[in-house]
């Protein structure tokens, strides 16, 4: 007898406060990004149809379980199935130009792909969706490394690949990010960029390099770092 799939959908939001996110990532003037990529993710969810956002962590709709990221990560995901989720798009409060358009194409691909991914430049991922258990998927899979989208991408087979978008850890990072033709996001910019001498030192860029690239990516100090400590 055929069971139908369920095709309920979740954005899995793994969330940090703002402060709480430029505190962990040592970016005190960064806090107004990383409330904006928070902002923005939760508007760009109320904004699909028959779209539920579930918050993970302290205060939030579902738990973190489990005693590093891995752990956390799969125990959302089974969280949200058990609720009767199908598809699941799983997202961090870090990428501020993660809006309604990426995640209106994840949920797109998922009507095709059984997995979808958004790769970060520096090898991470900001977005990950199943409508499958994704148990095989996360498996050693390198996290917080620059080898953790390419580990993701293989152990999918055949996902879905979305644009790249910048995630932001680093001073660096602030500097890289393009906020041509998003005024809110410039100016919260250029309030949190280096402004003097000592600190464009310390925020001198490293180059990007895209995930897909044939060539090894340089190593990432936080790839894919979206829980709350």
């Amino acid at each position: 007898m055929e069971t139908t799939r369920p095709t309920s959908r979740c954005v899995l939001l793994f969330a940090r406060t703002a402060d709480g996110e430029a505190r962990a990532k040592r970016l005190a003037r960064a806090r107004g990004v990383f409330a904006l990529a928070r902002r923005r993710v939760v508007a760009a969810a109320a904004a699909l149809p028959g779209v539920t956002l579930l918050v993970v962590g302290p205060g939030g709709s579902l738990p973190q379980r489990g005693k590093d990221f891995a752990e956390r990560l799969g125990n959302a995901f089974a969280d949200a199935r058990a609720l009767g989720y199908g598809e699941i798009v799983a997202v961090p409060t870090d990428v501020p130009r993660l809006g309604v358009r990426q995640l209106a194409e994840a949920f797109r691909s998922l009507a095709a792909a059984e997995v979808v991914l958004g790769p970060s430049p520096d090898g991470g991922a900001y977005l990950i969706g199943c409508r499958i258990d994704p148990t095989s998927l996360f498996r050693g899979v390198r996290w917080r490394t620059a080898r953790a989208f390419a580990d993701l991408a293989a152990h999918a087979g055949a996902p879905a690949v979305l644009d790249p978008l910048e995630d932001v850890d680093r001073r660096a990072d602030l500097l890289n990010l393009d906020a041509r033709g998003d005024r809110e996001l410039a100016a919260l910019l250029a309030a949190a960029r280096p402004r003097g001498p000592e600190d464009v030192r310390r925020a001198v860029p490293a180059p990007l390099v895209h995930p897909l690239a044939n060539r090894p990516p340089p190593i990432s100090l936080l790839a894919l770092s979206w829980p709350p400590q």
